[in-house]
């Protein structure tokens, strides 16, 4: 939970993850407790979110559509009424921070924190390989070794500082599933995630992730089960043509259409019988501003300050300073990029509980560098590394702006 400690010039703008009852971090102990289960990490979801649907339940369904921020959802819910009008919930939580999808998604299958589970960002420093590593790929940040990190030593099962949510559904009796695209089932990432489960489906596309969900269903009738879906086309159109993109809605609302026609419509009574049904995404996105792309190169007194390139994100950045400078890196962002970014000591923010509350794991803190940067409006900051990403991206996440942290969280109850 936030405290109540955080800096009097926190920046008004800003959302703060709600762990204390209203955030993605809070469903895998929704799930548990539905399911009847023990669960060891953040609480569940405020009552309200979940037991007006949750009598009786046995089965449990989370669809993750990554980057359906609450903006675009609202932006698009007159489209998209054939599905919202079944929903028993329509209600808005918070992602976490960082609000980035490798955080996010680990905060979805352990229901702890990022300062709980250790994966706090998308870029990660890793002393013990003397190397920055990005966490989608697991590779070097300065160019792309696909598990590189894997091949020094990584060991995907033991990186997460926190039981896995299938674990703790299984240690109760309760089996869990996940679907997800052929290309990332196996990842290094998805061994992290899916500790515990009982078995993991590749699909190809969308229509066949839904027609797997259904057969599922149907097929463990009667049965209590955990089923945790996952689909990124949104956040990846989202990138490239802004989050209200032509192309970004046109995509949602198929997806919403052929959850209507090809999961809801093609259930039996058998299939829905006691089961309870929940669409969320792990973050949204915030255009970025032309004009609010900052290289770092830019502002060489800072580079000077600091011992290597920043870590984190574009929008959230974790800076390592050199021995004495951590009080004038924090002065330089806010006085001289305060418009663009707020900064704070990497102390701080952990015991504001940015990044959740205790206890946490023990390789978070040197994790985070020195310095949290954190963005404003559309601003971002670059290395001269990811000078092809700040040209290409016209929107993406990873700050506590509304857009990228508030997200809808949707309950069906499908056997009513």
């Amino acid at each position: 939970m936030i405290k109540n400690n955080l800096p009097s010039t926190w920046p008004d703008e800003f959302v703060l993850p709600r762990y204390d009852g209203r955030s993605i971090a809070n469903v895998p102990a929704t799930v548990a407790a539905i399911l009847g289960t023990s669960f060891a990490g953040l609480p569940a979801l405020e009552e309200a979110l979940w037991q007006p649907i949750a009598d009786g339940a046995k089965r449990v369904v989370v669809l993750i559509i990554d980057a359906m921020g609450w903006n675009l959802l609202q932006l698009m819910q007159d489209e998209l009424g054939a599905v919202l009008g079944e929903t028993a919930l329509f209600e808005q939580i918070t992602s976490i921070f960082p609000s980035t999808t490798v955080a996010a998604l680990s905060s979805l299958w352990t229901g702890a924190a990022p300062a709980q589970h250790g994966l706090v960002g998308f870029q990660l420093f890793f002393p013990e390989y003397a190397v920055g590593g990005q966490m989608i790929s697991f590779t070097p940040v300065f160019r792309k070794f696909p598990d590189a990190l894997v091949d020094a030593g990584l060991e995907p099962e033991k990186f997460l500082q926190w039981p896995g949510m299938a674990e703790q559904l299984a240690a109760g009796g309760v089996p869990a599933y996940t679907i997800k695209g052929r290309g990332i089932v196996d990842s290094t990432l998805s061994k992290m995630h899916g500790r515990g489960v009982a078995a993991s489906y590749g699909v190809f596309t969308f229509s066949d992730l839904l027609v797997q969900m259904t057969a599922l269903l149907e097929e463990k009738a009667g049965e209590r089960l955990y089923l945790g879906a996952y689909w990124p086309t949104i956040d990846t159109l989202s990138h490239f043509y802004s989050w209200d993109g032509t192309a970004v809605q046109a995509e949602l609302r198929s997806l919403f259409h052929q959850i209507k026609t090809e999961f809801l419509d093609k259930l039996t009574a058998v299939g829905r019988r006691d089961t309870v049904f929940f669409v969320v995404a792990d973050h949204g996105q915030v255009p970025y501003i032309p004009e609010q792309r900052i290289p770092l190169t830019a502002h060489p007194r800072l580079e000077e300050m600091l011992l290597m390139r920043p870590l984190g994100g574009a929008r959230e950045l974790y800076l390592y300073a050199r021995q004495g400078q951590v009080a004038h890196v924090v002065q330089y962002i806010n006085e001289e990029l305060g418009d663009a970014f707020f900064a704070l000591p990497a102390d701080e923010a952990l015991a504001a509980g940015l990044f959740g509350p205790e206890p946490f794991a023990p390789q978070t803190r040197r994790r985070l560098g020195d310095v949290i940067a954190i963005a404003r409006r559309g601003h971002i900051m670059y290395a001269p590394a990811d000078q092809k990403m700040a040209d290409e991206f016209k929107a993406g996440h990873g700050g506590l702006s509304a857009a990228e942290m508030e997200v809808p969280w949707l309950g069906f109850r499908l056997d009513e």
